[in-house]
């Protein structure tokens, strides 16, 4: 009876799944797992996603208008189509994945770590970016800068 009693306990102390990751389709093992989770096309726009993990997962064409994303893991997961605009995040990770034309126009990208991404054509136009913003062997080729620029084919690391 003792170990049922710690079982039961220990499940109630567990994160609640957001009601968005319940469904099973989503994939998502608890309320800040969604690694290698198929979710391309889905809407998560306006949610908390801070401090959530998305490693290796599906998420072209998704809808992450306005989302805080803060310290959020998108490392070696597809991005390409998403819609990042407007969105927190703040030392986020994209390391080693792909973005190839997401959106991240109006986004807060301070301390993203970008590096060795594929950005080809992904639009960055009035992103808040700053010395903290990492681009180490990103692709940018054809991505709209900042200030509203278009990077050279071969842009590596930095818009030229």
């Amino acid at each position: 009876m003792k170990i049922f009693t710690a079982f039961v306990c220990a499940i109630a102390l567990l994160p609640t799944i957001p009601a968005w990751a319940a469904d099973p389709v989503w994939g998502c093992r608890t309320a800040n797992y969604c690694n290698w989770a198929d979710l391309h096309g889905k809407s998560f726009a306006g949610q908390d996603l801070t401090e959530m993990s998305f490693e290796a997962a599906n998420l072209t064409g998704a809808n992450l208008k306005g989302v805080k994303a803060d310290h959020v893991v998108f490392q070696v997961a597809n991005v390409d189509g998403a819609d990042f605009s407007g969105a927190e995040l703040q030392g986020a990770t994209f390391f080693t994945g792909s973005a190839q034309k997401a959106n991240f126009a109006g986004a807060n990208l301070k301390g993203v770590n970008f590096t060795r991404t594929n950005l080809t054509g992904a639009d960055f136009k009035g992103a808040t970016l700053d010395a903290s913003t990492m681009f180490i062997h990103a692709n940018l080729s054809g991505a709209t800068w900042s200030d509203g620029r278009i990077c050279a084919v071969g842009s590596d690391g930095s818009c030229q």
